[in-house]
């Protein structure tokens, strides 16, 4: 009888903290959304196979598409300052990519191969012409292999602070696939995303990517806390796939291939972008290069006059 009670207990008090760690999590998605940072007037919808995509549109000329940083914190929001100036010269469509901000998020593994077919798919089904493309760090990989799979469909690759070749090549090993597994579990993964995607962790990390956090860090950091919790936890496959290395890809062969304009701009106060940009020369020399100065990993956020401007010589 006492073996029975304590069997009983031990079930009661199991159930009562697995219900109030899924009412914490639930809560914790409904109060992400609640500023509502990503709210957007000028929205369209492209009707993809694999979920419905979140982009904007904007100006007149030329196509250029921008494609923000691979993360699950991520959004076609990292552009905004950006988008104005450029859209005085050009047809500017920025997109949420498949995962990420206002576009779906399936439960899925995410691959560079997924976010490849995206990009081309939404080239010739959106834009229907030769593309000008500005990618964000991680996510240079999807425009180097969508340009050596289907060339016809780009014009120029600009490239602003890519990840080192070394770590793009970094490829799922067995305690990735584990981390993988254990993230994409109902409830445990769900509390290992929301613990690892925080406000409080989304801004340490933020931090340290900018050069004057203090002007920029708390509004992008709230937005970019609900770009990772909008749609609720199935937002957290794509950082499943991200963290054990699934988005990742051995572009050297591609990269080397390659006979597009292609442009490096890096922070000039990021660590380690002069080696990062000595790698990628020395695989394709054809390659231009510039460093803007005062700014980390995003120039284009930090010091928008300058990177408009240099858009403006590479892109005219």
């Amino acid at each position: 009888m006492r073996n029975y009670k304590k069997l009983l207990n031990a079930g009661i008090i199991s159930s009562a903290l697995l219900f109030t760690t899924w009412g914490i999590n639930k809560l914790i998605f409904l109060r992400a959304g609640m500023k509502d940072m990503l709210f957007c007037e000028n929205k369209h919808q492209y009707s993809w196979r694999f979920g419905n995509i979140f982009y904007t549109k904007k100006g007149s000329g030329s196509p250029l598409l921008l494609i923000h940083e691979l993360k699950c914190t991520a959004s076609a929001d990292e552009w905004k300052s950006l988008i104005n100036q450029l859209s005085k010269d050009h047809t500017v469509y920025a997109l949420d990519l498949i995962g990420c901000g206002r576009s779906e998020k399936p439960k899925m593994t995410y691959t560079n191969y997924i976010y490849v077919q995206l990009i081309n798919n939404f080239i010739k089904d959106v834009i229907g012409a030769k593309t000008d493309v500005i990618t964000s760090g991680s996510s240079s990989n999807i425009a180097i292999m969508g340009c050596y799979s289907e060339p016809d469909l780009y014009r120029r690759i600009m490239m602003v602070n890519p990840l080192s070749m070394k770590d793009m090549a970094k490829y799922p090993k067995t305690n990735h696939k584990t981390l993988k597994y254990l993230v994409e579990l109902p409830l445990i993964g769900t509390t290992i995303y929301n613990i690892a995607n925080s406000h409080g962790t989304i801004f340490k990390e933020y931090k340290k990517k900018t050069l004057y956090p203090d002007i920029h860090t708390q509004k992008d950091v709230d937005t970019m806390y609900e770009s990772s919790h909008l749609g609720g936890p199935s937002a957290r496959y794509l950082y499943a796939s991200e963290r054990s290395h699934f988005t990742n890809i051995n572009m050297l062969h591609a990269l080397k291939k390659l006979n597009h304009s292609m442009y490096i701009i890096g922070g000039k106060d990021l660590k380690d972008i002069e080696h990062t940009i000595e790698d990628y020369v020395s695989i394709n020399p054809s390659i231009e290069t510039e460093l803007v100065d005062n700014c980390k990993q995003y120039p284009h956020i930090e010091q928008t006059d300058a990177f408009s401007a240099l858009c403006s010589i590479y892109l005219s």
